[in-house]
């Protein structure tokens, strides 16, 4: 007797639906993406108990006739396909076949259709898959689905569904990308009775802010890049505008919504270490590319694809956000009112205090050493005085210079609690933290020297100190040795795995060099799961390790030589981090703040 045997129809089709149809969101999808293939301007999905009892899209797309509606509930029955040289030019959402007969195999589903020239239009209801009634109606064009009772005949599955919040939050993610994808198509969502969403067609700015709110539409940049018959546009979020997840990441591929983690990661690789650890960018990004250079019938839900050149894509996503970011010099923002960062005026401001301010002697930190330019300087501090009486009244230490600019204006700078640098601008106050400012001036200028194989000073230490390490700092110091006698370490290797530190960076206070030299490798270890380059690594770590610390009281002369060295960087705004170098605080904010203005 045989033992291989032909699945009924019934059957296969409940199989065919556990790959299309898993939850409500799934029907949700395929039929939105049948509307929108049928050209349809407006759409409205009504949902009833999170779409476990109803679904229903109506659209106003190009209809069905009586033959091609009985048609549609067949498998593989598809519009969109004639031969297998389709397959390499597929421009629609859907293009297998399989949604309708898989959704209606697990249903009660009706559909009414009408085509512009139809008299009437045509109804069918389905119970299991089967056709249980046809009839006509009179309707405008357009299509109605309506599921009913979802996973009804499979008890199984429709126990594996989650609480109602849940499987409708699903169906709101389904939602966002189509709203996203389609801007200048009107959607209306009705839950339980309730509009939740009416968005008419628009452009895609207006539909992001429709969708995720104004203040969301502020923290983004405009990218818009091409390379060879590969285009990429749309947007990425600011450095201080990240979240600790990955819900607001959507990539579109000819409109067509897709998951990839290798572009994904090459968004985040595109802002390098502006982002702090466990901090997730987010974006909105459409790909443009010619059909054949992509197969999209991977997956039976189409979420992924295959490039025929991963790596040049790759590489436009991440060369398109790194060249995006850099342009903006963002500065962060007390957003409280929602305005623009003012950029050009701080900048402005510390180039006019550094022009009309006299010249300062600005010591090197530590021992001496032969300083031949400016940007070889560092800061020089002042001991912290004591005082009888105990504390000042005032919870900050003010040092002051007041220059006249050309408009007459005051600037000045003083610290509080030792840790931030205020500044008065025309527009409110400026505000930089003494740590990150002198780590991103470090980062830089030890970067520049690795990249360009210049030398770094150095300074000779008269009692040079011996270090015995772990074996697992051994191993890393190993790996490192090379890149830390290029910023300025001589290191000998003694038996074992003793190592006498004999020169150290001019940058390093003397007497820190040992716990300087561990923190940097510490640094290492724990970052190596970064796609850094090596001697990026290093320059972080000493940056991060070498800068003047929260609490340390800084003079006039080295807050003017860090505000100097600061705005010589490339990148001004933000440290090796991703932490905020300056924050602006405009005066509308302050008046906001003491009731002045609502």
């Amino acid at each position: 007797m045989a033992r291989i045997r032909v699945l009924p129809a019934n059957i296969a089709n409940k199989i065919a639906a556990g790959e299309v149809v898993d939850r409500p969101a799934s029907v949700v999808k395929e039929l939105v993406e049948n509307s929108l293939d049928a050209g349809a301007t407006r759409l409205t999905i009504v949902i009833s108990q999170a779409g476990k009892e109803l679904i229903q899209v109506i659209d106003n797309g190009c209809g069905m006739d009586e033959k091609d509606a009985e048609l549609a509930f067949e498998r593989h029955a598809t519009s969109k396909i004639q031969s297998i040289q389709d397959l390499d030019r597929i421009a629609t959402l859907g293009f297998r076949g399989e949604a309708l007969p898989s959704i209606a195999s697990v249903s009660r589903l009706e559909l009414k259709t009408c085509t512009e020239s139809s008299g009437a239009g045509t109804v069918l209801r389905l119970e299991g898959g089967r056709i249980v009634f046809r009839g006509q109606e009179a309707m405008h064009r357009g299509t109605t689905i309506t599921v009913k009772n979802l996973f009804y005949n499979t008890p199984a599955r429709r126990s594996f569904l989650k609480a109602n919040n849940t499987e409708f939050n699903h169906i709101l993610k389904v939602l966002k990308r189509f709203f996203l994808a389609y801007p200048e198509v009107h959607f209306e969502v009705i839950h339980n009775g309730e509009e939740v969403f009416n968005l008419p067609g628009t452009q895609i700015d207006q539909r992001i802010t429709q969708v995720f709110g104004e203040k969301f539409y502020q923290g983004l940049v405009y990218i818009n890049e091409e390379v060879h018959d590969i285009r990429l546009d749309g947007y990425v979020c600011k450095p201080d505008h990240t979240r600790g997840n990955t819900e607001n990441q959507f990539i579109f591929l000819n409109r067509r919504a897709i998951i990839n983690r290798n572009l994904a990661h090459a968004v985040f690789q595109g802002y390098g270490n502006l982002i702090e650890r466990s901090r997730y960018p987010q974006f909105i990004l459409f790909l443009h590319i010619p059909p054949h250079l992509v197969d999209v019938n991977v997956h039976p839900t189409k979420m992924e694809v295959r490039f025929a050149n991963e790596r040049v894509v790759y590489h436009l996503f991440l060369s398109s956000v790194r060249k995006a970011i850099q342009d903006q010099k963002i500065v962060p923002h007390f957003d409280m009112t929602g305005g623009d960062p003012q950029k050009k005026e701080i900048q402005r401001h510390f180039q006019t205090m550094r022009r009309y301010r006299p010249p300062v002697n600005r010591p090197i930190r530590g021992q001496s050493s032969p300083v031949e330019s400016d940007a070889q300087l560092t800061l020089s501090y002042t001991v912290p005085e004591t005082t009888e009486s105990g504390p000042s009244l005032l919870p900050f230490t003010r040092s002051e210079v007041e220059v006249e600019d050309q408009a007459g204006v005051q600037a000045n700078l003083w610290q509080v609690h030792n840790r931030y640098i205020f500044s008065q601008i025309k527009s409110g106050l400026v505000i930089i933290d003494q740590h990150v400012a002198h780590e991103r001036i470090l980062y830089e200028r030890i970067l520049d020297a690795l990249e360009k194989k210049q030398s770094v000073p150095s300074q000779q230490l008269l009692f040079p100190q011996t270090l015995e390490l772990s074996l697992e700092d051994y191993l890393i110091f190993s790996e490192v040795k090379e890149w830390l006698e290029k910023i300025g370490f001589a290191i000998t290797e003694l038996s074992g795995r003793t190592i006498l530190i004999e020169a150290i960076p001019g940058d390093v206070k003397v007497g820190y060099e040992g716990k300087i030299l561990l923190e940097i490798l510490d640094y290492y270890r724990e970052n190596e799961d970064k796609n850094y380059q090596p001697h990026e690594k290093i320059a972080a770590a000493f940056a991060c390790k070498n800068a003047i610390k929260s609490g340390e009281k800084l003079s006039l002369e080295a807050m003017n030589a860090l505000v100097d060295q600061l705005f010589a960087t490339r990148e001004p705004f933000f440290c090796p981090h991703g932490r905020p170098v300056i924050v602006n605080l405009t005066l509308e904010e302050l008046d906001k703040k003491f009731k002045r203005i609502k």
